[in-house]
């Protein structure tokens, strides 16, 4: 049927009302089609039922990605699938909204078609024919200049397409979390027996001397005394080992040290190995050992010449005869008597300017050996303690007295080639005992492979376990002492120590600024307080590369998991903290929310628009062109063109050349419509 404007005109005045759903005029008298049932097609073709199932697959879909997105929240970042997780977010970004569109604005097609079918006003129907995207929605509710429910709906319908985009993009995040689990460390026992001993025995036999051994030691040594002042006053040594601070405090709780190095005085300038740390900070405990001194008195002179009997007198002849192959003597090591001075005088064998003396020796029982012979003690099973303090870590009732250490040097400067010139003189004792303690570390290892772990000590208390009595020492140890107070004098060694022994210019400053000075009396400064702390650290130094070598540089450094789990032949493993910092995946409750509420809209829309789609008897007619002519007598349509679609039959005449215009007359009026173009009558009216 066709309606003209004045058809429209006339009937509103007639009647006094707008058109109703109902009413129809026709436009010709000779116009006799009867009507014809509203029906469509009762085949149900291949691509329809792909299009439904779409239009709920896809939103179906996309809300169970939302859903296994937001139950990724706290996972940890890196896993295989998150490069493909991130280019579907990526894509459904980007596409979300052509869905919407495509769905939501089908809904509204479907909802007219089959609101259409049952009666609704012009206006509730154009709103919603408009209302298929964002942007005519909103010009829609602005052509008909009305604010409603529907149009407040309907807006709110169309605003989950951005929000749901936006949802997607900004809903993940990362996010650095630590996390707690436990783990192992193995660490330096530093009980370890010296290799002091074995260069020592095999002297004694006449094999060889422990010269090659004492080179790689002697180095060493003067590695750590001579590294740059940052790293002796580091909380590591120089290749990455923990340092253990001396014990500030007699209570068995702990007490934390402060955060700045430079306040700590370490006991060693070499550090206790570790291993196996993994990426993340590591909190363990390590238990350890050094030696402490007391001073009891020092005494430093200017002048130059001691007085008479100011050295004391040096027995070294039992520790150095020892060294010979003769059976008779070489045992004599063993047998020396405590309460006098042995060491080596400053011009024993090669010249130095400066000696060590003990005068409390082990038993010699505990060695297997007695006084009045040379034959060996029946042997036992506990060989593998021996020559160190853990050989009497069960034992009980023993008479340990005090053990004393005499330090003697003089500094010597040339004047000549040939004539020396003594400056001061310095003779200080001190009591020695070996400080058992055990220390909470911290370390901190970064993701990146070739990052060096940094860890300090903590905090500290007194060893918990059973230990030797503190009066027995490494030094106690005949084997021990003989070769480090022979050796380690000769580190440098020679007859003049002016700006070239570092050793006792450690014990002046630690920097060794004061190498570089003019003042030939250096000692002058040296006080009982620095002697204690410093010479302390010298001979930890010299007694931790004797038990390490050259694995304190090599596989003893702090090491990550990944790396050989030792770090030297004596080794202590404990249970250990790892606080780990994991990037997790982090998802906004909030846009993740608002980006499911969106898929939830767009899966309704796909259910209901399914729904409209079959609950309507008619054909889809809206938004095509055919529909402007699918019921036209001026054109030869198909046979049950009427029951096509509208966009099967816009395929079928595809080719159809149409016009608009004059298509008739009625009471002198002309009547416009459309046409196939080339009608000659329709053109001459026109």
């Amino acid at each position: 049927y066709q309606v003209s404007s004045d058809n429209i005109k006339n009937h509103r005045n007639d009647t006094g009302s707008s058109f109703k759903s109902k009413t129809y005029i026709r436009i010709t008298d000779d116009e006799e089609e009867p009507a014809r049932q509203v029906q469509r097609s009762s085949h149900v073709k291949f691509s329809s039922v792909l299009k439904d199932g779409a239009s709920i697959a896809l939103p179906l879909a996309f809300t169970v990605f939302v859903v296994v997105l937001w139950r990724l929240n706290g996972s940890p970042s890196g896993d295989s699938l998150e490069k493909l997780r991130e280019d579907a977010i990526r894509y459904l970004a980007s596409t979300f909204p052509i869905l919407f569109a495509g769905i939501t604005g089908k809904l509204m097609s479907e909802i007219v078609r089959w609101k259409l079918e049952r009666g609704a006003t012009v206006g509730f129907l154009e709103q919603l024919n408009g209302s298929q995207t964002v942007g005519s929605t909103v010009m829609t509710l602005f052509s008909f200049g009305s604010v409603n429910l529907l149009s407040i709906l309907l807006l709110l319908t169309w605003a989950f397409s951005p929000l749901g985009t936006q949802g997607l993009l900004r809903m993940e995040s990362r996010r650095n979390e630590p996390r707690v689990k436990d783990t192992t460390i193995t660490y330096f026992d530093d009980d370890a027996r010296s290799r002091l001993v074995k260069w020592q025995e095999l002297f004694s036999t006449g094999s060889f001397g422990p010269t090659p051994g004492m080179r790689s030691l002697t180095s060493l040594y003067a590695t750590l005394v001579t590294t740059p002042e940052a790293t002796k006053f580091d909380t590591m040594d120089l290749w990455g080992n923990v340092r253990i601070p001396f014990l500030n405090h007699t209570e068995n709780q702990w007490r934390d040290l402060p955060s700045n190095s430079s306040e700590i005085e370490y006991s060693s300038l070499a550090g206790i190995p570790i291993s196996n740390l993994d990426i993340g900070n590591t909190t363990f405990t390590v238990e350890s050992s050094y030696l402490d001194l007391h001073c009891h008195n020092a005494t430093v002179l200017t002048g130059n010449q001691a007085p008479e009997g100011f050295f004391a007198h040096l027995d070294h002849s039992m520790m150095d005869t020892a060294a010979s192959s003769a059976e008779d003597l070489k045992d004599k090591i063993f047998r020396m008597p405590n309460g006098t001075w042995h060491g080596y005088n400053f011009t024993n064998g090669d010249a130095t300017t400066w000696s060590l003396a003990l005068d409390r020796f082990v038993d010699p029982i505990w060695l297997l050996r007695n006084r009045t012979t040379t034959r060996k003690l029946e042997s036992d099973n506990r060989s593998a303690e021996r020559e160190r303090p853990i050989l009497f870590r069960n034992e009980t009732g023993i008479d340990v007295g005090p053990t004393t250490l005499l330090f003697e040097a003089h500094a010597v400067s040339a004047i000549t080639d040939k004539q020396l010139r003594e400056h001061n003189h310095v003779k200080a004792t001190f009591g020695v005992t070996q400080k058992s303690v055990e220390s909470r570390v911290a370390c901190r290892l970064a993701a990146a492979d070739n990052t060096k772990p940094s860890c300090r000590v903590i905090s500290q208390r007194p060893s918990q376990r059973r230990h030797a009595p503190e009066g027995i020492t490494h030094l106690s140890f005949p084997k021990v002492f003989n070769l480090l107070s022979q050796r380690l004098p000769l580190v440098v060694g020679g007859s003049v120590n002016y700006q070239a022994d570092f050793s006792l210019y450690y014990l002046q400053d630690p920097t060794l600024r004061e190498m570089q000075s003019d003042e030939r009396a250096f000692m002058k400064s040296y006080t009982a307080e620095t002697l204690e702390v410093r010479l302390a650290q010298l001979l930890n130094t010299f007694l931790a590369v004797s038990q390490l070598s050259f694995e304190i540089a090599g596989r003893g450094s702090a090491q990550r998991k990944d790396s050989a789990n030792v770090v030297s032949r004596s080794n202590e493993t404990v249970p250990a903290e790892l606080r780990e910092l994991v990037v997790v995946i982090q998802i906004s409750d909030v846009w993740a929310a608002v980006c499911l509420s969106s898929g939830v809209v767009l899966l309704a829309a796909g259910v209901m628009g399914v729904v409209f789609k079959h609950r309507a008897r008619g054909p889809e007619i809206f938004g095509y062109i055919s529909t402007m002519f699918r019921d036209s007598k001026y054109f030869d349509l198909p046979p049950k063109a009427d029951l096509l679609d509208g966009g099967d039959l816009s395929k079928t005449l595809r080719e159809l050349q149409i016009r608009y215009g004059n298509v008739g007359s009625k009471d002198g009026e002309p009547v416009t419509g459309v046409v196939p173009l080339g009608d000659t009558e329709m053109d001459h009216l026109n």
